[in-house]
């Protein structure tokens, strides 16, 4: 109670205390150094939130900020230098200024002119200790058994049906275990005194046995014999509590095996009533205990794995509960716990997911009802959670152990029902469950976790170092898991802005700079459900000189583009490019073949090679336009039956025996025109002038009868009544032609009894029938055309019973040569024809049904085919169409997919080659497709029929720029994805490739030729047991070549390769230390102080520090000059750029711990 007085000596670098006698006398001080800076200015307060008073001043000198950490005994730790980048700060003042129950600290510093917020920040876990325990643990609990004041450890082990007891140092370290039999699979434990002695008690719920077991404990760190009382089938989890207010604890059991809750009465000597089952929901696997609704009884909360939800049973006050509430959670919960979160007096329910990978919170009313839950993300399989202030703010923390993970992960509150994005923390173990208190008596938690799959227990201790962080920082999104970050100005206003990808929340974010350091309106742009980006980069895929972005979805296994105007706006690009067999991790850009158009480095994961990806116009179809039709349309065709200069469309509904008609305006839309009764089963529709008025007929096939269906176009879009043609067979398809030379159309029939019927058009409407047999064929598509340059037409036939096409050359006077045929894919049931291979030769495309494959067989000019050529569609594939969708001149192939819902897109080379199939969803069961440009903006449209949906829809074509594999370059098989720099390191004016290889530890060199072809590979080790993952370049030494450098994450070193200007690195590797288990992740290259030589600065992923290297300008460096950043940071990318606009270099930094950005601003 009495002051003391603490002084900052200028002259001495030194800080002194002077302690109170009680009498108004001081005693003799203790002197403090402040190392080499001079300390200008002094504070004190509690900033590490211990309840101890520090020391903390701000100095004259390369340091300028000092903090002496006090021990609560008029003591102080070792001083805690630290820097702002000012060297001369001389003014200061403590506060809480961000409302966080933690002391920051608001600095002056006249060399900058510049006011420094330095904000407090939760230290947290810097390192975990092992405990060995002999048996794998699944259940972990931490009480005094022993009563010497100094917490213990008690253990549960599944595997092995034993319980441990780990008496405490209270230091954070246990003593060796004592053993403890249990039943059959010991899942879970309850501590508490349950027979009134004042020593702690243990009760074990055995799941296999369907019993728990009481071990009362003895005082000394012993337990005696166990009491068994049965319980339900596989009880999964007990807890203690007393649900009659008789001052005795009782026992709750939740009963996974039959779905209800076992309750057992305390006599407070250590015996229990038989119990007292109550049902629950589906599966309960854990049981918690509060009042949930303010009347003083206990009531129980359940978590029922099996149906999404949490059961309340409210208690009565006597030992009994009334009937169920249930509350929907994530999938799977896995645990369930309570308390009051935000200080309301009402309880709060949390549960983890376990399938869901969430923690959901449900906010408590006065009348024991919860809110709709509010969900976090966290680990893979979350299985405990406790309720905690783990950071000294008065706030509830979120503690969550995951039994897939090497972490433990915190969600630190705000007091209001909150929290804060997920931070991890390293423990080697897979975290079952967690245990948290105060090990060593220092007044902060402290924790315990097991670990199933070893014998080791993680004890894992807090450090709270008052430690104050420039305050500059973005949340990169809730959940977003960041993995990816760059900066480029994006919409033309010398501000750099930074781009990152949300992995987590498959979208990009662009932050936009501004002229004063920080980043105005973020831009989310949404990649697609499970799309998973991954990596970024920018360049000029579209020829406009606007940057645009390639972004890396690793779900999707493709590489999706973002095409920007000078806004800064941009136009997803539909991703319908075929994937890759690996998901991309890394890309980068540049132009490989100097046609000022940029091209993409992709890197795999598990993968042995990198792609370089050119831009394609996908010709891809949107903004569909539904029509309804009757019943099953099976045929839709396009013509122009009104002479207004539109497509019209006309669509076969076979189960309706109808003909729709529409009539196109020219805009792409359609107007209803009229409906025609046809005979059974009506099947295709062809269209010609057959009675020589000038004005379009049409004919239908009929599956029902031996005729065919003739309407006589009046010219207008309308038709006269039917005329029924008999033909003697039933009819299937048909095409139109003319095969006599006679200026009258004929018409070719395909019919279901094996044949084809040549009607002869007589010029009047009337045909004149000749038959040609077909051997057991099934016809189901036929072509009319002059396939050997004769200008004699000539017929081509899908025989679908025989999986081949059949050529039936024409002599021009409507007869044929036999049959030559050609083998395609299984059940050919649709025929397109075009010069695929710009030869003037006409070729055939098949859609077969069999491989779900088109087949192709490129014309030799004379009516024969080469073998055929095989592509990959959809399921089912009905109906094929070739035109030059994407503009590029080359014809192309369009599928639609009858049992895939889809088309299926096959871009041409134009040497008769395609590109594997691009897809897209169409309508319920699309059988027909009939391709035209509809609106006039010269590209190719197409209407589909659906046969599932009674619909036609339209779809207009649309310019989608999407990159495909043009070169892929081996570089041995790897587990993790290569980093790479792309620029021109030996002078020839083209990109070359340089990729560090994590797994082979060396770097590769791929000198390119400018045609997308490179040289083979040429590595430079970085030495054993190295682990390069990642690279920049410079001109180091000033000699005009590039140089390049490395960061080696298993060796804690940088290496540096100078360049000899022809590609080539002589020298050999020179590295430089960047901590021992630093674990270096990313560098980048720039001139931090203002020399004109190259630095490099690096983070550290397992050290949460940033360093940089002073180069000397003659390919050498300067030791590291490290940088702390708050600890669980796990930074793992850097960039740079000068965001303020003051000539000097500012560095931005991605931390996969807090999931944001970190914006570091040098002032000097």
């Amino acid at each position: 109670g009495f002051v003391d007085i603490a002084v900052s000596n200028y002259g001495t670098n030194m800080t002194y205390v002077l302690l109170n006698d009680e009498h108004g006398k001081f005693l003799e001080r203790t002197l403090y150094s402040i190392d080499s800076s001079s300390p200008y200015s002094i504070g004190v307060g509690d900033l590490n939130g211990d309840d101890r008073l520090d020391i903390f001043t701000v100095n004259i000198g390369l340091n300028n900020t000092a903090l002496l950490l006090g021990l609560g005994d008029g003591s102080f730790s070792n001083v805690i230098m630290d820097t702002t980048g000012s060297t001369s700060s001389i003014s200061f003042v403590l506060c809480d200024y961000n409302k966080d129950n933690r002391l920051d600290s608001i600095v002056v510093s006249n060399d900058t002119g510049r006011i420094e917020l330095l904000k407090g920040y939760f230290a947290g876990f810097p390192s975990y200790a092992k405990q060995t325990v002999k048996y794998q643990s699944s259940t972990v609990a931490v009480n005094d058994f022993n009563r010497d004041g100094i917490l213990d450890m008690i253990v549960l082990s599944r595997a092995s049906n034993m319980m441990m007891i780990s008496l405490g140092y209270g230091n954070g370290s246990f003593q060796s275990s004592t053993f403890y039999s249990t039943s059959s699979n010991p899942y879970s434990l309850a501590l508490g005194d349950v027979n009134n002695d004042t020593n702690i008690d243990v009760v074990v719920a055995n799941y296999d046995s369907d019993d728990i077991c009481i071990y009362l404990g003895n005082g000394d760190g012993t337990l005696g014999t166990p009491l068994y009382y049965s319980t339900g089938s596989k009880p999964a989890f007990v807890a203690l509590g007393d649900f009659n207010n008789d001052d005795r604890l009782d026992i709750v059991v939740a009963n996974f095996g039959n779905n209800s809750v076992s309750v057992f009465l305390g006599d407070g000597n250590g015996r229990f009533t038989n119990e007292t089952r109550y049902s629950s929901g589906s599966k309960p696997i854990c049981v918690a205990i509060n009042d949930f609704n303010n009347d003083n009884q206990a009531d129980l909360v359940l978590a029922n794995l099996n149906n999404r939800s949490v059961t309340i049973l409210f208690g009565y006050n006597n030992g009994s509960f009334g009937n169920a509430t249930v509350y929907r959670t994530g999938t799977n919960p896995y645990f369930v716990t309570a308390a009051d979160l935000n200080n309301d007096g009402r309880v709060d329910i949390v549960v983890a997911n376990s399938v869901s990978s969430t923690v959901s919170v449900l906010l408590g009313s006065t009348n024991g009802t919860f809110a709709t839950q509010i969900t976090y993300g966290v680990g893979t399989f979350p299985a405990w959670v406790v309720i905690d202030d783990i950071n000294n703010d008065t706030r509830l923390d979120l503690i969550v152990s995951c039994a897939n993970v090497l972490n433990v992960y915190i969600l630190y509150g705000h007091g209001n029902c909150s929290f804060d994005t997920a931070v991890s923390y390293y423990t080697s173990s897979r975290s079952y469950s967690v245990a948290v208190a105060d090990l060593n008596n220092d007044k902060r938690l402290d924790m315990v976790v097991t670990d199933s799959y070893s014998v080791y227990i993680a004890i894992l201790v807090q450090s709270n170092t008052g430690d104050l962080v420039n305050d500059l920082k973005y949340a990169s999104g809730s959940g977003s898991k960041l993995q990816s970050m760059i900066t480029r100005d994006l919409n033309n206003d010398s501000r750099l802005d930074m781009i990152v990808a949300n992995y987590g929340t498959d979208d990009i974010g662009i932050l936009f700079g501004s002229n004063n350091t920080t980043f105005r309106n973020r831009l989310t742009i949404t990649m697609g459900l499970n799309s998973a980006p991954i990596s970024i980069t920018t360049g000029y895929f579209n020829n406009d000189s606007q940057l645009d972005i390639a972004v890396a979805l690793s779900g999707f296994q493709q590489v999706g583009m973002l095409l920007g105007d000078d806004r800064g706006s941009f136009s997803l690009q539909n991703t319908y490019q075929f994937p890759s067999e690996s998901p991309p991790v890394v890309i980068s850009s540049g132009d490989f073949n100097n046609d000022e158009q940029s091209e993409i480095v992709a890197g795999y994961a598990y993968s042995g090679v990198i792609d370089i990806l050119t831009i394609f116009n996908s010709g891809s179809f949107t903004n569909p336009q539904t029509y309804a039709v009757d019943l099953s349309p099976r045929c839709v065709v396009l013509e122009d039956i009104n002479y207004d200069s539109y497509a019209d469309m006309i669509v076969v509904n076979y189960d309706s025996d109808t003909l729709s008609v529409f009539l196109g305006t020219g805009n792409g839309s359609f107007r209803y025109s009229s409906t025609y009764s046809v005979k059974s089963l009506a099947m295709s529709v062809v269209v010609g002038d057959f009675n020589n008025d000038d004005r379009l007929d049409l004919v239908v096939t009929s599956g029902g009868t031996n005729d065919i269906i003739l309407y006589l176009g009046l010219g207008n879009g309308s038709f006269e009544d039917s005329k029924a043609i008999t033909i003697g067979y039933t009819s299937r398809t048909a095409a139109v032609g003319n095969l006599d030379n006679d200026t009258n159309l004929d018409i070719v029939i395909g019919s279901d009894s094996k044949l084809l019927v040549v009607l002869r058009g007589n010029g009047d409407g009337s045909f004149t029938s000749q038959i040609i047999y077909l051997n057991f064929s099934y016809p189901s598509d036929i072509l009319i055309t002059d396939f050997n340059n004769d200008t004699r037409s000539d017929i081509a036939v899908a025989n679908y019973a025989v999986n081949n096409v059949g050529i039936f050359l024409g002599y021009g006077n409507g007869s044929f040569m036999p049959q030559v045929t050609y083998l395609v894919d299984v059940g050919p049931v649709s025929l397109a024809v075009g010069d695929l291979n710009n030869d003037g030769r006409l070729d055939i495309v098949a859609a077969t049904l069999g491989y779900r494959s088109v087949s192709v067989l490129l014309g030799n000019g004379n009516a024969s085919f080469r073998n055929v050529m095989r592509y990959s569609a959809g399921i089912l594939p009905q109906s094929v169409v070739i035109g030059d969708f994407n503009n590029d001149g080359y014809p192309d192939i369009v599928v639609v997919n009858l049992g895939s819902n889809s088309l299926s897109i096959l871009l041409g080379y134009g040497d008769g080659e395609f590109i594997p199939q691009l897809t897209q969803q169409t309508g319920s069961a699309p059988i027909s497709i009939a391709a035209s440009d509809l609106n006039n903006d010269a590209k190719l449209d197409i209407v589909v029929a659906n046969s599932g949906g009674s619909t036609v829809t339209v779809w207009f074509g649309h310019s989608d720029l999407i990159f495909i594999r043009e070169t892929a370059l081996s570089i041995g098989n790897t587990s993790q994805s290569p980093s790479f720099v792309i620029e021109d390191f030996n002078h020839d004016n083209y990109k070359d490739i340089i990729i560090a290889n994590a797994d082979y530890n060396h770097i590769g060199v791929f000198l390119g030729y400018g045609n997308y072809s490179f040289a083979n590979q040429t590595t430079y080790s970085t030495g054993p047991s190295s682990s390069p993952n990642a690279i920049a370049t410079g001109d180091f030494n000033h000699d005009g070549h590039l140089d390049l450098a490395t960061v080696n994450s298993l060796s804690n070193t940088i290496g540096i390769f100078l360049g000899d200007g022809n590609g080539s690195f002589p020298s050999n590797q020179t590295t430089y230390s960047t901590g021992s288990s630093s674990t270096p992740s990313s560098l980048a290259v720039d001139y931090f102080n203002h020399d004109a030589n190259l630095d490099i600065i690096i983070v550290s992923y397992d050290n949460n520090k940033f360093g940089v290297f002073l180069g000397r300008g003659d390919g050498t460096f300067d030791n590291m000059m490290p940088y702390s950043m708050p600890y669980g940071s796990h930074p793992f990318a850097v960039v740079t750029g000068d965001f303020s606009q003051d000539g000097k270099v500012d560095f931005a930094v991605a931390n996969q711990g807090t999931d944001s950005l970190s914006i570091y601003v040098q002032t000097c």
